[in-house]
Parts: C-alpha cells; structure tokens; sequence
C-alpha cells in the first residue's frame, strides 16, 4: 500500500490556510530573528573584545522594547497609526543609544573586566524592563498590554508584510557583514597589528556596532527580549568551525537559524499551550551560561 506524500498541493483549503498563513510565517520569522541574534552577537563580542557581549546582557535589547512601547504609547495618545517602519525605527533608536552607553563604559572599564560590563548592561536591562512594565500595566490601552506576551518572546502577530519589510532591512545588513570578513580577521591581531594591514580600527567598530545594533531591533521587533541566544550561537559555532570569519559567518546564519526554528518547535509543542519564547531559551541558555562564565573566567585565571 503506497502511502500518500504530504505536501503543499494535496492538503485541504483549511490545512493549506493554517500551514501558509500561521505556520510559514512563524518558521520563516524564526529564521530571521535567529540569524540577527546570531550575528549580532558574534561583532558584540568582536568589536567590545569581550566574549560574554550578547544583546539581551548588555542591555540592548532592553532599551529596544522600551522604546518600542514608549512609540507605542505616544502613538496612540495621539490617535496615530503604529506601522512597522514606526515600531523598527523606534526600536533602532533605542538600541543605538544603549550601545553608546555601553561602548562608552567599555572604553572606561576596559575589555579585561568583563563582568563589570555585563554586570552593567543587567542593570539596564532590569531598569528598562521596570519601566517598560510600569508602561505596559498602568495604561488604558488594550494594544500596549498586548505587548507582555510579545516581551516574553512571541511570533504570534508578525505577518507577511512586516516580514518583508524588516527581511528588506537585515538582508543587507548581512550581506554588509560577509563583505567585511577580512577585516574582521585582521581584529583578531588587535588593534595595532590590523592598523599595519590597512583597517581603520575606529571606523569598522562603530559601524558594526550599529549594525549588530540594527540587527538586534529587528529581532527584537519581531519576536520580543530572546535572552541568550547572541550569546551562545556565536560560542558553540566558534567551537565547531573556529574562528575564521570566512567560514564562521555563515555556519552563525545556518545555526541561528536553525536553532530558533528549534525553539519555537519546542514553544509550540511541549504543552497545549504555546509557551514563551523567552521561557524555552532561558532554559537551554541558563546552564550553557553559567558554563561559558566557567571558561571564560578559567581562560582569565581567575
């Protein structure tokens, strides 16, 4: 007995209905959030010479929902319409700004202390998450607490066309960064030896911080705070394929990518009810973190 392939062209009206305009949506939204975290975290940790950098640690992330709820809200105190461009440039902003705090702080505590930067960037998260809270839960407006489940992590409400557009925006982005690979590698020489190879140390940093910080608002407006994953990606594919950026730049795509996938498969089948995103990765990234604090404090002597 022959048994019948499942595909797109045999399935009913209804199921072709749920798999294109629920399902596609989520695993194509996955793939770009994934890619960008991945990504971002990678030329966080690059360009602030610090192998414990991650959106979420430093405190980006924060500072992206936080404005993206404050445009929100005055948005619709004015009766204005929050489109997509409203909510990606708001979001941009707010990162931009935190990762001039946070480089600022770098530039004064230097790379060799490390925790007192992530210590840092947890105190802005918490101080952004406040507010962003206070936001959410003591305004009359059905719209803004709608954005407690999206801060939790949640693909639920992305469609085709904000899709488009914010694939129109990291598509780019990512391309920028695999042209730029070279110079990367000439990074790992430090400053001085890659200045002797023609890198305008200072102009390559600030670009690829804003850049990873553009990436991280675009994630962050599809899908919420997803803690961990900037952080762990970029470790675990340093540890398969090293740290060539000709090849390690695209197996973070593949494996960004393909990790968030992996979550949001778990979000949606461990129990009835779909679970957080940000409840799944905590729970996979925790432990790994405390593992990679171990390495990087043992690589440091301490």
């Amino acid at each position: 007995m022959q048994s019948e392939s499942l595909n797109i062209f045999n399935l009913s009206h209804i199921d072709k209905i749920v798999a294109l305009e629920l399902r596609l949506p989520k695993i194509i939204t996955a793939i770009v959030v994934g890619l960008s975290l991945s990504i971002a975290g990678h030329l966080y940790q690059v360009m602030l010479s610090n192998s414990l950098a991650e959106p979420s640690l430093l405190g980006v992330s924060g500072f992206c929902s936080l404005f993206i709820v404050s445009g929100a809200a005055i948005y619709s105190y004015y009766a204005i319409r929050y489109d997509v461009f409203s909510i990606v440039g708001f979001g941009i902003v707010g990162a931009c700004i935190a990762i001039y705090i946070v480089f600022t702080l770098a530039k004064r505590i230097g790379s060799h202390s490390s925790a007192s930067l992530i210590l840092t960037g947890i105190c802005l998260t918490t101080i952004t998450s406040a507010i962003t809270s206070w936001l959410i839960y003591y305004t009359n407006n059905d719209q803004l607490r709608g954005f407690s489940l999206w801060m939790l992590g949640s693909f639920e409400h992305v469609t085709y066309q904000q899709l488009l557009i914010i694939s129109a925006l990291v598509i780019p982005l990512i391309a920028y960064v695999l042209s730029k690979t070279k110079q990367l590698n000439f990074l790992y020489l430090g400053e001085k030896n890659a200045q002797l190879y023609g890198v305008n140390v200072i102009d390559l940093r600030r670009k690829m911080l804003i850049t990873a910080s553009i990436l991280t608002a675009a994630a962050v407006t599809l899908g919420g705070i997803l803690t961990f994953v900037g952080l762990l990606i970029p470790h675990a594919t340093r540890f398969l394929v090293g740290h060539n950026n000709n090849t390690l730049l695209p197996n973070l795509i593949i494996n960004g990518a393909l990790c968030m996938v992996f979550v949001e498969w778990i979000s949606r089948t461990m129990t009835p009810l779909q679970l957080p995103l940000s409840l799944v990765t905590t729970s996979i990234g925790g432990p790994l973190f405390l593992f990679v604090l171990y390495r990087h404090f043992k690589d440091q002597g301490l």
